[in-house]
């Protein structure tokens, strides 16, 4: 997966899980303000209740018992009434209340004062059952028991359940004028319609109020404060209130949550993007070296951390890019230097052959003295062989600048070694050089003028610095993966302190039994062209000759 698709999906991870953060604590706050709400506010009143909505109320077992359901009852309870279950016989077959009335069973006489008083409200339910709700209405209690003593005084017994219950009894005339507080707190007169009206939700009650017409024209009123007196209006007001500091609270919460989560974000995204931007900084000043930020890495494999290991791609192409800027910075170094020391050498080789030239050319061209033929024809072949060292020494320095440069094309071929170095003895020009002893068959990949070169060095420099007629032999052999390629002489070696600069340019050495000639350059060029083979090239000497060794892989 490219990194813009893993970014994607992180971040819509990110989202889902902030946006599933923010529902869940919607809701939750939503849920909890109404559960407030509803838990504050008056209990449901079960007068509005349909008879469908109790069916789920009334259970019954196997052994024919019925009960009513625990949330019935609280209702019931709530509202300061009894609910019972009663067949159409009167038989109470359950009761929010035990032993309600010390009845079992109710008679039509019964029924029909409940229906006179408005104290019952009844539900058909299935299979001839009827769910009854009976209001306790203590007001209407304390009234009946007062009106039966009135005007006479009224009992020590009365009074102390009026006054248990806070309640006052008043006699209002006709006109609705109060006339008389019988007992009681005197309190603010009522007007006829307080006496009639009254919610049907009980806990909507502030006052229960009761009244009887007596037989004078008076009216007798015994009014008493609802203890369960909770009205929906302010616990809604309440709720508001609460669900606007819940709200507050909650932006509040949110907006910590917010700076917080976006502090995460940005230690998560922005750390990465920073330290990449550093590195790029870095590469930009040519400054290679690695940036360490242990809060992105791991102490033991230097990896990225779990949580960064999407920008591995991002991290690898940026080591790539060192990797390849610092070898391309180097090369340039390299080649920069190459050239120096290519122009270097060349002034200070040309410097005595031209040197020889200008003195030879201003000595012909002087005109105090007249040179002989012989001696022009000596002067002419000395510039000469200057002209063609300096002609050979271009040659070489140009030749060993382009292997150093990998610069010369190499075509290697898979070639029969012992073939290759036969032919090459045979068609030489040295009397004394003889080929390999026995036949083999080693192949490797090499490129036969390139090769020839490597040949015409060793074996040329070994008749060249060996007495005249030594005899020079090849050799051929094979060990595992390697090819061993060895050239031998039968001189009188090299001083040991010569061997380790055998190789270096313009190196001769002082083992040598004919005029010095040649660039310098051949062992030189023989080593870069063998290490440009994947080769290695040794070199052993001791009094009885010399053996430089070719080592190659095999195919």
């Amino acid at each position: 997966m490219s990194l813009s698709g893993k970014m994607t999906i992180r971040f819509l991870a990110y989202f889902v899980v902030f946006y599933g953060f923010l529902l869940i604590a919607s809701s939750g706050l939503t849920a909890f303000v109404i559960y407030d709400i509803i838990s504050t506010s008056s209990y449901t009143n079960i007068r509005d209740l349909d008879a469908f909505e109790l069916e789920e109320d009334i259970k019954k077992d196997i052994d024919g018992t019925y009960h009513l359901s625990q949330k019935l009852i609280d209702s019931a309870n709530a509202n300061n009434g009894v609910v019972q279950l009663i067949d159409k016989k009167g038989t109470v077959l359950a009761s929010s209340k035990k032993g309600y009335k010390c009845c079992t069973s109710y008679l039509i006489s019964d029924f029909v004062a409940m229906s006179k008083s408005n104290e019952a409200f009844v539900w058909i339910q299935e299979n001839s059952l009827y769910l009854v709700f009976i209001e306790n209405h203590p007001a209407k209690q304390l009234l009946s028991t007062a009106v039966q003593q009135y005007p006479d005084e009224l009992s020590i017994d009365i009074k102390k359940q009026l006054s248990d219950a806070e309640a006052s009894f008043e006699i209002y005339d006709a006109v609705g004028k109060r006339q008389q507080v019988v007992f009681g707190a005197s309190q603010k007169a009522l007007n006829g319609v307080e006496i009639l009206a009254g919610s049907h939700d009980y806990t909507e009650r502030k006052e229960i109020v009761a009244s009887e017409l007596l037989e004078d024209g008076t009216t007798a009123v015994v009014r008493m404060s609802n203890s369960l007196y909770h009205p929906f209006e302010p616990a809604f007001k309440n709720g508001l209130k609460k669900f606007a500091l819940a709200i507050l609270i909650f932006h509040i919460l949110l907006l910590l949550f917010i700076i917080l989560f976006s502090f995460w974000i940005g230690n998560r995204f922005g750390r990465p993007v920073l330290y990449f931007l550093r590195r790029i900084e870095k590469l930009g000043k040519q400054d290679y070296a690695s940036l360490d930020d242990r809060k992105l890495r791991t102490k033991k494999t230097g990896r990225f951390k779990r949580k960064y290991r999407v920008y591995e791609d991002i991290d690898q192409s940026l080591s790539q890019l060192t990797h390849t800027l610092k070898e391309n910075e180097r090369k340039i170094l390299q080649t920069e230097k190459l050239r120096e020391d290519w122009i270097t050498g060349l002034s200070h080789d040309l410097k005595t052959p031209l040197s020889s030239i200008y003195g030879y050319s201003t000595m012909l061209s002087s005109k105090d003295y007249e040179w002989s033929d012989d001696e022009v024809k000596t002067f002419a072949e000395t510039m000469k062989e200057k002209a063609s060292y300096m002609d050979a020494l271009i040659d070489d320095l140009t030749y060993t600048y382009q292997l150093k440069n990998n610069a010369i094309a190499i075509e290697r071929l898979d070639i029969n070694l012992y073939d290759y170095i036969y032919n090459y003895v045979c068609n030489s020009i040295w009397p004394n050089l003889h080929v390999p002893s026995h036949h083999s068959n080693v192949h490797v990949f090499i490129d036969p003028k390139l090769f020839a070169r490597v040949l015409d060095n060793l074996v040329g420099n070994a008749i060249k610095h060996t007495p005249e007629g030594t005899n020079v032999f090849i050799e051929i052999g094979q060990k595992k993966e390697q090819v061993y390629l060895q050239v031998k002489d039968e001189g009188n070696g090299i001083p040991a302190e010569e061997l380790e600069n055998l190789f270096d340019r313009y190196y001769r050495g002082t083992n040598t039994t004919s005029d010095v000639s040649g660039t310098g350059l051949g062992l030189a060029i023989t080593k870069q062209l063998v290490e440009a083979h994947d080769g290695e090239i040794r070199v052993e000497s001791n009094n009885q000759g010399t053996i430089i060794t070719i080592i190659l892989p095999s195919i």
